[in-house]
């Protein structure tokens, strides 16, 4: 296994900002993500798509409540929940691909698996699969 001057467990906000840093300031660093995506629970299933489906919603809104105030009529409003979806997804995606193109601009090392301190200065990962490196 390699040596690193810094390894971080989980990529979530903390956790990939942590890895840029260390990685901009010239440690070979690595970052640990059980997830196939990096980005954490935020990224991936929380905070983000949550905030796409919500604007999308407030659009919705102002289609139904508020345009014709400003004038503007707008008949016939529905939702499109898989297009809704594309959407959100699609945002996630994007966001995703950002942060791990981050990653290799600065030269952080990404593993796949359960990150855990097994001794003082060593980190074991566990794959999905069950194999340990």
């Amino acid at each position: 296994m390699e040596n690193f001057d810094v390894v971080i467990i989980g990529s979530g906000p903390g956790g990939y900002i942590a890895a840029i840093r260390s990685g901009q300031l010239g440690l070979k660093t690595a970052i640990v993500e059980k997830d196939k995506e990096l980005g954490g629970t935020c990224l991936n299933v929380g905070c983000i798509p949550s905030k796409a489906l919500l604007t999308s919603s407030d659009h919705v809104t102002f289609a139904k409540k508020e345009a014709a105030k400003h004038g503007i009529v707008i008949e016939n409003v529905q939702v499109d929940l898989p297009k809704m979806q594309q959407r959100k997804d699609k945002v996630v995606k994007m966001l995703t691909g950002g942060v791990r193109a981050l990653m290799k601009t600065n030269k952080v090392t990404t593993f796949e698996g359960i990150g855990t301190i097994s001794a003082p200065g060593k980190v074991s990962i566990k794959s999905s699969k069950g194999e340990t490196q």
